[in-house]
C-alpha cells in the first residue's frame, strides 16, 4: 500500500478536483513525494525511534522537494497551494515517521504565525529560509508548570530603552525541533502581567542553552528540549506584532496547529491498521487465517471508519482555516476525534496481533506510542471537551435559542 491513499486523493477531490492545478498537484504526491517517503523517510523510522535521532538533513530535503513550503506564499519561496493539500501531505509524513512529522508540523505552525502576525522586517529576515526547510523553527510556549494553563507561564521580558532591546529570562520545556531550531516563536510576559511574542535566534547577547530531553515514550525521532534564558537580549523588531498580544496570536497559531495534529494522528492510525491488515493475511489462528475470523473483520471495519471519519474533520477543519468564526471548533473538534481514534486503532491493532504486536520488531507498537501525545499536545484532549468546544456550542444557542419543541 502507498503512503499517500486513495482515501486521500478522494478527500482532496472532492475539495479542489475541478480546479486547474489538481492533477499536477496530487501527481506530486503519488509520485516525488511517494518516493521521497518510501527511500528517505519510512527505512529509517524504526532506528530513528530506538536511538532518539531526528534527521534534520532529511528535514532540508523534504525543504528542497517543495513539500515545508506548500501552504505558503510563492514571493517567501512557497507554492501557495490550499492547506487541505499539506495536511494530507502530513497524514502520509506521519504514517511514514510520525516522530519526523512532528517536527514538520510544529515548523509549520510557527511559519504561519510569523506570515500573519510578524513585522515585515522579521518576515524579510526568517521566511524564506524556514518555508524553504533551509532552517528548522520551533514553538516556545510550553513550561514545566504552564501546559494548558499557557498564561501562566513565568517567562518574562522586559525593555531596555537605553539599548532598544528587550531581554528575556526563563525557561521552555518539551519545546518539539528544540536542539535543530535556528529560529524559535517565543512567548514571555512582563512585569504587568502581560504576554507578547518574539521571533528570535541565537545571535543575541546573553545566554541561549539548549538541552535535550531524553528517552520520551513516543515521538522518539522528533527532539525535544528545555530552552533556557539568561539576561537574553535581542533587537526590539524581534517583538511580534503588538505588545501584550502574544497569547491571541499564540492561541489563533494553535487552531491550524490542532488541524495538523488531528492529520498526524491520522497518519499514526493509518499505519497501525495497514500494518495489522498485512499480519491479518499471514498469521494463521484455529484453522483459518486471521483476517477470515469475523472479529478482524468486525475491528478493521471500526478501524476504517474511525480513520476515515478523522480525515473528513480534519480536511473540513483545513478547508475552513482562515474562518476566525469556525475554525476553533472545527479544529478542536477534529483534533479530539483523530487523537482519540489513533489511540483506539493502535492499541486495538497491537491486541489483535497479540504478542507479536506488543514487539518492537512488529513496528506495530510505535504507533501506540506516537499517538497517545496526540491527546497531549497542542491543547489537551479534557480542555478542548470543557472550554473550547463547549463556549462554541452555548454561544451558537445563545444565539439562536430553541423556543419551542415539537
Amino acid at each position: 500500500m502507498s503512503f499517500f491513499t486513495e482515501s486521500q486523493e478522494q478527500s482532496l477531490f472532492k475539495l479542489y478536483g475541478r480546479d486547474a492545478q489538481y492533477a499536477e498537484n496530487i501527481d506530486f504526491f503519488k509520485n516525488s513525494f511517494e518516493q521521497f517517503l518510501s527511500k528517505e523517510i519510512a527505512p529509517h523510522a524504526y532506528q530513528n525511534d530506538m536511538e532518539e535521532v531526528f534527521p534534520a538533513e532529511s528535514f532540508k530535503k523534504l525543504g528542497e522537494l517543495g513539500f515545508i513550503g506548500m501552504p505558503f506564499p510563492e514571493e517567501y519561496e512557497g507554492m501557495s497551494l490550499p492547506f487541505p493539500y499539506y495536511c494530507a501531505g502530513l497524514e502520509s509524513l506521519a504514517k511514514a515517521d510520525a516522530g519526523f512529522a512532528l517536527g514538520v508540523a510544529i515548523h509549520g505552525t510557527v511559519t504561519d504565525g510569523i506570515l500573519h502576525y510578524a513585522s515585515p522586517e522579521i518576515k524579510r529576515q526568517y521566511l524564506a529560509d524556514i518555508i524553504s526547510g533551509r532552517k528548522i523553527a520551533a514553538f516556545g510556549l510550553t513550561e514545566t508548570t504552564s501546559g494548558s494553563d499557557a498564561q501562566s507561564m513565568s517567562t518574562s521580558y522586559k525593555y531596555d530603552p537605553q539599548t532598544k532591546e528587550y531581554i528575556l529570562n526563563g525557561t521552555k520545556y518539551w519545546i518539539t525541533n528544540g536542539m535543530s531550531a535556528e529560529v524559535f516563536f517565543i512567548m514571555a510576559r512582563n512585569q504587568d502581567g502581560k504576554v507578547s511574542a518574539f521571533v528570535i535566534d541565537k545571535k543575541g547577547k546573553g545566554t541561549f542553552e539548549q538541552h535535550k530531553i531524553l528517552d520520551k515514550m513516543g515521538v522518539r525521532s522528533s527532539n525535544t528540549a528545555e530552552l533556557v534564558f539568561q539576561d537574553y537580549r535581542v533587537p526590539e523588531y524581534c517583538l511580534v506584532g503588538e505588545h501584550g498580544k502574544g497569547f491571541k496570536y499564540a492561541m489563533r497559531m494553535l487552531n491550524g496547529g490542532r488541524i495538523t495534529i488531528a492529520a498526524w494522528c491520522t497518519g499514526i492510525a493509518q499505519g497501525a491498521y495497514e500494518k495489522l491488515l498485512k499480519y491479518a493475511h499471514e498469521r494463521k489462528l484455529f484453522g483459518k487465517l486471521l483476517k477470515d475470523l469475523d472479529n478482524t473483520k468486525k475491528e478493521l471495519s471500526e478501524m476504517m471508519i474511525e480513520i476515515y471519519a478523522s480525515r473528513e474533520l480534519y480536511q473540513h477543519a483545513a478547508f475552513y482555516k482562515e474562518d476566525e468564526k469556525t475554525v476553533a471548533q472545527n479544529a478542536a473538534i477534529a483534533k479530539v476525534k483523530a487523537t482519540e481514534a489513533s489511540v483506539h486503532i493502535a492499541e486495538r491493532a497491537i491486541q489483535l496481533a497479540g504478542g507479536y504486536g506488543y514487539v518492537r520488531d512488529s513496528r506495530i507498537e510505535r504507533h501506540l506510542r506516537d499517538a497517545l501525545l496526540g491527546r497531549i499536545g497542542e491543547g489537551a484532549n479534557e480542555v478542548l471537551k470543557i472550554v473550547v468546544i463547549p463556549r462554541v456550542i452555548y454561544q451558537e444557542f445563545e444565539k439562536k435559542p430553541l423556543i419551542n419543541i415539537w
